[in-house]
């Protein structure tokens, strides 16, 4: 009948003649037709709450960053192999490289080249500290302005991270997006020597180098993933990692300087730890518990861990579109 609701799908609008037996007298679905709607939207957490009800640390919290001004691109045209940006990721280490600044995929992306599952929303390119503003400049200078527009820092922190203080960059028409990463900040050597390149060319960090920077930055999450991603065993670690000593507080203690200096009257969010930490012992504590992040999806007589399979082979070696 004109104007009446859609019946729901399902077996209980089919024929009950059609039905099996056990389905044939079943009782109709509850209507829930008239039960009370609301149309008010739920608040979305503490930040929509009265300031006067919330508990001192979080009353002098900044507002959150408004993004409705920020630019957006509705008509871009979708990156390389379906949006993930492989061969536009390519086409900016290759202008660096050509220009005589070495750089790796850093950051998730390493990651995700390294077996972790992980999203990316941003490229993160890692280029010697020194030579940052020149790579930035060279991005932003006449031989490129058709390629690329440089846009503000994305305004949301991430733990411990400097990336909403990084110019982010786009591609022009396509919906790519890049940073650029001074190698002090994620502690990698930034030197040719210490990359490797993936089936479609692009420079990452080899394993060793960054499994040692998330060990030397107490980089706890960055560091699973990387160990459940690429599956080594505690002895790869002995062999390859420099385990003496701790853990690298001079550079935790910087790094948090500079995000307090950001931070201006607001809140530090996501500083870096600056407890005392063996390397080693922060290592086989690591290792030794990948099998503890398995999840239940990922029961163990298939999972060797919660990113690979039994017998499977190394992500860094299969050419895949992402990497």
């Amino acid at each position: 009948m004109a104007g009446s609701a859609p019946s729901p799908p399902g077996w209980q609008n089919t024929n009950p003649s059609t039905l099996p037996a056990f389905l044939g007298k079943q009782p109709p679905p509850p209507d829930v037709s008239h039960y009370p709607q609301s149309s008010a939207r739920p608040p979305s957490g503490w930040q929509d709450k009265d300031p006067s009800t919330l508990p001192e640390f979080l009353k002098n919290l900044p507002p959150r960053p408004d993004v409705s001004q920020y630019p957006q691109f509705p008509n871009d045209k979708s990156a390389s192999f379906g949006g993930y940006g492989t061969l536009e990721a390519r086409q900016v280490t290759r202008i660096l490289e050509n220009a005589g600044i070495p750089c790796c995929i850093c950051g998730i992306g390493a990651l995700i080249y390294y077996g972790a599952a992980r999203l990316r929303r941003d490229w993160e390119i890692c280029v010697p500290s020194e030579s940052k503003d020149r790579a930035e400049a060279l991005l932003k200078s006449e031989n490129y302005v058709d390629e690329y527009i440089s846009l503000p820092p994305w305004p949301f922190q991430d733990l411990g991270s400097l990336s909403h203080t990084y110019t982010r960059f786009k591609s022009t028409g396509v919906s790519f997006y890049f940073v650029l990463v001074p190698s002090k900040d994620v502690h990698l050597p930034c030197e040719p020597q210490t990359f490797q390149r993936s089936h479609h060319d692009l420079p990452y960090p080899k394993l060793d180098i960054l499994i040692q920077s998330f060990l030397e930055t107490n980089d706890n999450v960055s560091l699973a993933d990387a160990i459940d991603g690429s599956n080594v065993s505690e002895e790869w670690g002995v062999e390859n990692l420099d385990l003496e000593g701790e853990v690298d507080l001079e550079w935790a203690k910087w790094k948090n300087s500079i995000i307090l200096q950001h931070a201006g009257n607001g809140f530090g969010f996501g500083l870096n730890p600056t407890k005392k930490v063996e390397k080693r012992w922060l290592w086989e504590f690591m290792v030794r518990n990948k099998g503890g992040r398995r999840g239940w999806t990922q029961p163990t007589e298939l999972f060797a861990t919660r990113f690979r399979l039994h017998g499977d082979s190394d992500p860094w070696l299969e050419e895949r579109d992402g990497c």
